[in-house]
């Protein structure tokens, strides 16, 4: 284990005041040492003097802070080479390791006795100084740069002379030749020649794209014309380069400005763009990537069970009919721990789709994982921290913007084609595409080239509802168990529950503000009964007073198709929650109520009415038969628009209406019956009679005394025509 404490004691430091010497990238000279301090004052002459001790010293040494470069026998340190000798390259190191060799075993023989510091000494001893240099340089070069043969060539007396005296001074950096930074090795072009070949050499960068061949012949036919000028005018003809220099020369330009003008500033900007830090994250849900996707499947939009209960329109909208189309998913990822906490799947990406997704992805998904046969929970949600989208119109605009804001989520937009800058969402777009849509039919295996001669038409063949159920629990079941790179080898379902027992995640909003954040946006007007949506009747204190005081009755509502229970309606300044008249409604979605008001409507044809309790067996039939449908169904983003609320108020209000009364006396039709047969003119006269018969029957047994007058089923109370308010008496409703 690594000891990261420092010792209590540091080593006292000694300077010297030709020592260079670095304090936090500036430039000072060692002045004094003044009891445990040492004074450094800066080396321009401007500034106050720094006093620092060797703790002090220590520290800014382990930060790189400090950087102390000694003095060579009392020279200044500046006087030596500035280069660090271990970086050398190989040819330099041998260079280094000969000149070293020599001077060794000059120096080893001079302090026997054995040699003098003359050219003639020198000249004499040469034959014993190479074959002890070859021993030097055998034990001191590794295995891989040792020389070839035991004794090196010879080198002048002089050059070892002066190799001497440099290296008692400065050491190995006076071997240093720098040797490798001299001379000129490229061919000799003259000014014409080159100024020539580079205005044709230039033509490499252009979106054209053309091929290096393509610029040698450029440049060749450019030297062939301007000499055929030159024999004309006689002048000297200039030598046209050979195609390795022409090579070359394309290989020196700039590589930037290569790719921009031949690929674009996109294709540049990803190419070149430099990668900082990277993103860091430690919680969950501090940082989650929004994106959507045309997903790489061809799916047949084939019907479910609740499905049938729709209209072609409504099927068309959603792209629910029985054509073969592909869909968009949008999705989001939480950066740490790389779960996915929301899917919406839409025929069109809009603001209400991201929407949507924000939602699942702060609500607990587990009602759709266990809809959809998911073996694990997918419970990872809570409220978004910083959500990260591109620039698509429908992230950027206000209605998103606003509601995001609403929920207390940081909405940052990455530059446009920029998707480095979201890599996780991208990634893992990837490998959706790459590990689950090739397992399906209908894959179109995401290019031309990879698809080949297959027709993912001809194989599509899964429904929406089964689309969604193999999304889900996928991602539920698979990815979120499988081993993540990025986790070191964690998975993400893993990951999640150690932050979330670590860190914890931020609670998600109510249902109160979800269904104002998240609510749709409509008008209704206010009468003496409520205001209704839908066949729904909302009523509340406040609304009686503004229909008695107001003035505009024409309501701003917020209607959440997830819990049509309650509204939120504004009164005057102020927005107001307003329940439904019955609380059967509430926990209810819109889709459940269109469905069980469609079951109503096709057994109830001909009746005016229908008494709660009918409603209430019918949702209940719904829950019961459709309920698993409708949630598999449910990922797929509904078009709640305002136009089809107010289509679907019309369909509801024309010749049905729900009464107040809760007991219905009517026969009581099995659930499984309903949708099955539509009652006929014949069918009602019947249960009429039959009706009236059981009420007189019940009343003769229950009352000894004369039987009171009786408010048949099929009877409604009479509409007054008069002014003197008398409308007690009862008429019998034709059918």
């Amino acid at each position: 284990m690594l000891d990261l404490l420092p010792s209590p004691v540091a080593p006292r430091y000694a300077f010297s005041t030709v020592d260079e010497i670095n304090i936090d990238g500036r430039r000072y000279v060692y002045l004094e040492t003044r009891g445990r301090e040492h004074v450094f004052f800066p080396a321009d002459g401007n500034g106050p003097a720094v006093r620092r001790n060797s703790s002090q010293i220590s520290r800014l040494l382990d930060k790189g802070k400090f950087e102390h470069k000694p003095s060579r026998n009392g020279e200044p340190a500046a006087e030596t080479p500035p280069h660090i000798l271990s970086l050398l390259g190989p040819e330099e190191k041998k260079r280094i390791a000969y000149r070293e060799g020599f001077v060794l075993a000059f120096l080893e023989k001079y302090q026997a006795g054995e040699i003098k510091r003359t050219d003639n000494a020198i000249r004499t001893g040469m034959n014993d100084l190479r074959i002890r240099a070859g021993e030097f340089m055998q034990e001191g070069m590794p295995s891989g740069m040792a020389p070839t043969t035991a004794v090196p060539d010879a080198c002048g007396p002089r050059s070892l002379r002066r190799w001497v005296k440099g290296y008692e001074l400065f050491g190995m950096a006076a071997l240093y030749d720098n040797v490798a930074d001299r001379g000129n090795h490229d061919r000799r072009v003259s000014e014409e020649e080159r100024l020539l070949m580079y205005s044709r050499v230039a033509g490499y960068m252009n979106d054209l794209k053309k091929t290096q061949t393509n610029i040698i012949e450029d440049v060749q036919t450019a030297f062939t014309t301007e000499n055929a000028r030159r024999r004309g005018e006689g002048k000297t003809e200039l030598v046209c380069p050979s195609r390795m220099t022409i090579r070359a020369a394309i290989h020196q330009l700039d590589p930037f400005r290569v790719k921009l003008t031949r690929d674009g500033k996109d294709a540049a900007r990803r190419a070149f763009s430099p990668v900082g830090q990277g993103i860091d994250v430690e919680r969950p849900l501090q940082r989650v990537e929004m994106d959507e996707q045309k997903i790489d499947l061809i799916s047949l939009m084939g019907d479910s069970g609740l499905l049938n209960f729709m209209t072609g329109e409504e099927k068309r909208s959603l792209g629910l009919d029985d054509t073969k189309k592909r869909w968009w998913m949008t999705a989001a990822i939480d950066v740490r721990t790389r779960c996915i906490v929301g899917m919406t799947l839409s025929r069109t990406p809009t603001a209400q789709s991201g929407l949507h997704t924000i939602e699942m992805a702060t609500r607990d998904k587990g009602i759709w994982a266990n809809a959809l046969g998911a073996e694990d929970p997918w419970d990872q949600g809570g409220l978004i921290g910083t959500l990260i989208t591109d620039c698509g119109k429908q992230f950027t605009g206000p209605e998103f913007r606003a509601r995001a804001y609403d929920l207390g989520i940081n909405v940052l937009h990455t530059p446009a084609a920029a998707p480095w800058l979201k890599p996780y969402i991208e990634r893992v777009f990837r490998t959706f595409s790459t590990r689950l849509m090739p397992r399906l039919s209908g894959c179109t295996f995401g290019d031309i080239i990879r698809r080949g001669t297959s027709n993912p038409e001809d194989k599509a063949a899964l429904a929406v509802d089964d689309l969604c159920a193999v999304l889900v629990r996928w991602i539920v079941d698979i990815y979120h168990n499988t081993p993540h790179e990025g986790l070191n080898g964690e998975t993400p379902s893993n990951c999640w529950r150690r932050l979330t027992e670590q860190f914890g995640v931020t609670p998600p909003p109510s249902l109160s503000r979800r269904s104002l954040v998240f609510g749709q946006e409509i008008e209704r007007t206010l009468q003496k009964d409520g205001l209704t949506v839908l066949g729904v009747r909302y009523h509340a204190e406040k609304l009686a007073a503004h229909f008695a005081h107001g003035r505009d009755m024409q309501m701003p509502i917020r209607w959440y198709p997830e819990d049509i229970g309650a509204i939120w309606v504004k009164v005057g300044d102020e927005w107001c929650p307003v329940n439904a008249v019955h609380n059967r409604y509430r926990g209810v979605s819109a889709m459940q109520w269109l469905v069980a008001s469609r079951e109503l409507r096709a057994h109830y044809a001909r009746e005016a009415e229908v008494k709660m309790s009918t409603v209430a067996r019918a949702l209940d039939f719904v829950e019961r038969q459709n309920g698993e449908a409708m949630r598999r169904v449910s990922v797929v983003q509904q078009d709640w628009t305002p136009e089809r609320i107010d289509r679907e108020d019309r369909l509801l209000s024309v010749g049905f209406t729900v009464s107040d009364d809760e007991d219905d006396g009517d026969e009581v039709v099995e659930p499984d019956e309903w949708g099955t047969s539509l009652p006929t003119a014949g069918d009602s006269a019947s249960k009429v009679s039959v009706a009236v018969e059981k009420n007189l029957e019940t009343a003769c047994e229950s009352f000894s005394a004369e039987i009171p007058s009786i408010q048949f089923h099929e009877c409604q109370a009479a509409p007054s025509f008069d002014d003197d308010g008398d409308d007690d008496d009862m008429w019998l409703g034709d059918k």
